[in-house]
């Protein structure tokens, strides 16, 4: 059987003294150490998900912008290759109103010389046959 005596109650005073300086001197700065640490591993957390989230922002942004630059220089390129067909146009049709103006102009200077060869062959002609007119005759015509 077990015998309630002093020693027991020294042991128990023992006991409840260790434990109230182990808990002063050890346990609470250890569970303090503890909940500090986690109190800054959740705010790194926190803050690696907020700079996550804004990563995830400024991507959106980017590709947002990078689409509107796309779409506007898609836009550009269609008004410079418009611009370009049309300046084509321009000179294509200059080029064609040019030519049919020197097509004209050589057309009329070739009327122009057939019709001075003309006379020149019809006085020529007159002027042979009446030649060949004398020489068959013997006589002036």
């Amino acid at each position: 059987m077990i015998s309630l005596n002093i020693t027991l109650l020294i042991q128990i005073a023992i006991f409840l003294t260790l434990m109230i300086l182990l808990n002063q001197i050890l346990f609470k700065p250890m569970v303090r150490v503890l909940e500090n640490r986690k109190a800054w591993t959740e705010g790194r957390r926190k803050a690696a998900a907020e700079a996550a989230g804004e990563a995830e922002a400024i991507w959106a942004e980017y590709q947002k912008r990078l689409q509107e630059a796309r779409a506007d220089a898609d836009r550009v390129k269609s008004e410079l290759i418009r611009q370009g067909d049309a300046e084509r146009q321009r000179v294509v049709d200059a080029a064609a109103a040019q030519a049919e103006k020197t097509v004209a102009e050589v057309r009329a200077q070739v009327r122009a010389e057939v019709l001075e060869a003309r006379k020149i062959l019809e006085v020529e002609a007159r002027a042979l046959a009446t030649t060949a007119a004398q020489a068959i005759l013997g006589r002036s015509v």
